[in-house]
């Protein structure tokens, strides 16, 4: 686990030492150091040791011919399998780690080829001196991240923008689309980055530079594959099979020279992970949880009930504002791109305390996406089964009668009213936010555009006020192929779990100088999930149908069996509390009058009224505050 850069240009003023581009993500490789440098090219690498702790482990990596560079970032799990199958086509190492395995399958079978062989997480660079051509690969499914900046002559690549910024010559231009999307979604997706002209590498993909400087993008991975190739077992039989997969795929996870941990949340996810773990394992695995004061956001409780009942060595940390006030000034510089999910909070303090005791943690991401498990699935199928229902005739007169309605002028009547913040808040959104929320339903022209309303934080029409002209870039669930549940399915694997969760933990976990590996995506277990009959994803037990099953076996239903519940912070209450100062100080009317990249009547607006106890507003209010304090950070 590392962190990389390099740029590659004739112009003798771009680019310049990688010193400084190396500091700025030190944290994400302690361990050491190192650049290479030819015509025009620059590689750079900071290494976190993981395996291989020797100095035969050190990068960049040249071939023993001397045509290939590498610089890696990631792990390759099934390394010693492919090893095997070098080393009886006459390949000899010298070193036991993976980096080495990594450049001698690209070198031996090519691109193309070797990234099919590898289970594992990475982001690569490969320069060959012979063709004078650089090759940025990233994982099937986005787990680690690769940017690059391109602007047809001169190249450059990171795993993450700070580092780009120190280079000589590179520009930072905000991209207004992307900045749309931001306030759209709360992140920002591959290939698009918050900076003109430089890019993500799509997930599943590697994009090649020719000696020219010419780029082409090709796919190597891509889940829709697997849809062609449904299974058919019984409920029983395809049981056995995920649990025989899952516990391939934990156990590949364990690979490592230092000690490894489990993040654990005691939801069906995390407690799989652990279960399958600790099951016949000798010591007990370590698991570290984290809580909140506030009970209603408060999963510690079940963590530990579940660590108990496995036998884990298990640490937690109740979480307040104080811990909190202490991150937020750094909250750009843990993500350096506009980042709004605000869960960053819990999940760095968590990685933090897990640094202290381990090396390595695996977290269970992706088990909503794969398995069906999101609450909001459940909402957007249910409502759009009923907008279905109503003939077109209906739902124009229910939406004629419901725009006649003065949403402005209640809006302004219910503050006046004697009512506490709280009631206030409650008397909106039972009346003014039900209401826009129907309205949004029965205007979808279809699918896919309520789901992306859904999951707005704010919607296209309230972006254009926001920034001006605004077109979301993203392609909505319903171009995806199958039915409803199977598309929100395949959006969010394709858009929320890249562009949101994984980032988020990449970040976390490399800001606390910890290696974050994601067991539940393995690419095998995906093609698995997507090759299941929906109904043995949404069955009986609900949506993770067959995870629960694999579960249920290992730890008691009653133990788990409980209504989802995000890994989020009681935001509304701490910025309606201690901390309402940071809404004063970044988004007053003056301040963002004069940076002039957002409309100041609209921020104003927002504020006011969550201020005034709409707490529905809570989201965009923290989008807005994200915003300025990773501007106020970067600038552009």
């Amino acid at each position: 686990m590392c962190g990389i850069v390099g740029y590659w240009s004739d112009d003798p003023n771009f680019g310049g030492e990688l010193t400084r581009a190396l500091a700025a993500i030190h944290h994400r490789g302690p361990d050491d150091e190192g650049m290479w440098y030819g015509n025009g090219i620059a590689l750079g690498h900071r290494r976190l040791s993981i395996l291989d702790l020797s100095t035969a482990g050190h990068q960049p990596m040249l071939s023993k011919d001397g045509r290939f560079v590498m610089v890696f970032n990631g792990e390759v799990y099934n390394y010693r399998t492919i090893r095997k199958e070098l080393e009886a086509l006459g390949h000899q190492f010298h070193g036991t780690g993976d980096s080495e395995v990594i450049l001698v399958a690209l070198a031996h079978w090519g691109v193309e080829s070797a990234v099919r062989r590898f289970i594992g997480m990475f982001a690569i660079a490969l320069w060959d001196k012979q063709e004078k051509t650089l090759s940025l690969i990233r994982d099937r499914l986005g787990v680690k991240p690769l940017y690059y900046g391109w602007d047809g002559k001169n190249i450059c690549f990171s795993s993450e923008l700070k580092a780009l910024r120190e280079l000589t010559g590179f520009k930072a231009e905000i991209d207004r689309t992307a900045l749309g999307e931001y306030f759209q979604f709360g992140y920002i997706n591959a290939p698009r980055s918050i900076y003109r002209n430089v890019f993500k590498v799509m997930p599943g993909c590697w994009v090649h530079f020719d000696q020219y400087g010419n780029k082409t993008e090709h796919q190597y991975w891509s889940v829709l594959d697997a849809l062609s190739k449904p299974l058919t077992a019984s409920e029983d039989e395809l049981a056995e099979q995920l649990e025989s997969l899952l516990v391939d795929a934990f156990s590949l996870r364990m690979v490592s020279d230092v000690p490894v941990g489990v993040f654990l949340s005691g939801g069906v996810d995390s407690s799989v992970l652990a279960a399958l773990l600790q099951k016949d394992r000798g010591n007990p695995i370590h698991t570290f949880t984290i809580g909140f004061n506030e009970a209603h956001v408060d999963e510690s409780i079940h963590a530990k009930r579940v660590a108990e009942y496995l036998g884990t060595r298990h640490s937690e940390l109740i979480l307040g504002t104080d811990q909190a006030k202490h991150i937020l000034p750094n909250w750009a510089k843990l993500y350096d791109e506009p980042f709004a999910d605000n869960s960053g909070i819990p999940t760095y303090l968590v990685s933090r305390m897990a640094g202290e005791q381990v090396k390595v943690v695996l977290s269970a991401d992706g088990g909503d996406e794969l398995f069906s498990g999101y609450n909001v699935y459940n909402s957007v199928i249910r409502r759009w089964k009923l907008n279905d229902s109503l003939s077109k005739k209906s739902r124009k007169a229910v939406r004629a009668v419901l725009e006649t309605v003065p949403f402005h002028f209640m809006d302004l009547l219910i503050d006046r009213l004697p009512l506490t913040t709280a009631q206030t808040g409650f008397l909106k959104n039972q009346t003014i936010w039900k209401a826009q929320r129907l309205i949004d339903l029965i205007s979808s022209n279809s699918s896919g555009s309520y789901y992306e309303n859904s999951i707005s934080f704010w919607k296209s029409c309230e972006i254009n006020e926001l920034l001006g002209n605004y077109s979301p870039p993203r392609e909505r669930c319903d171009a995806y192929p199958g039915e409803l549940a199977e598309q929100l399915c395949l959006w969010d694997l394709h858009n929320y779990l890249p562009g949101n969760i994984l980032a988020k933990v990449d970040r976390a976990t490399m800001a606390s100088s910890i290696e974050g590996r994601e067991p539940l995506i393995d690419h095998r277990v995906v093609e698995f999930a997507f090759r299941l009959p929906l109904s043995m994803r949404r069955g009986s037990l609900g949506g993770k149908h067959l995870l629960k099953k694999v579960l249920y076996k290992h730890v008691p239903r009653e133990l788990v069996d409980r209504p989802k519940q995000g890994f989020g912070i009681p935001l509304e209450s701490w910025l309606q509390g201690d901390m309402s100062y940071l809404l004063d100080d970044y988004l007053n009317q003056e301040r963002i009058r004069s940076e002039g990249l957002l409309d100041d009547v609209v921020v104003h607006r927002i504020v006011r009224g969550f201020k005034k106890g709409h707490y529905k507003l809570a989201n965009k209010v923290w989008s807005l505050l994200a915003f300025q304090m990773w501007h106020e950070a970067w600038g552009a």
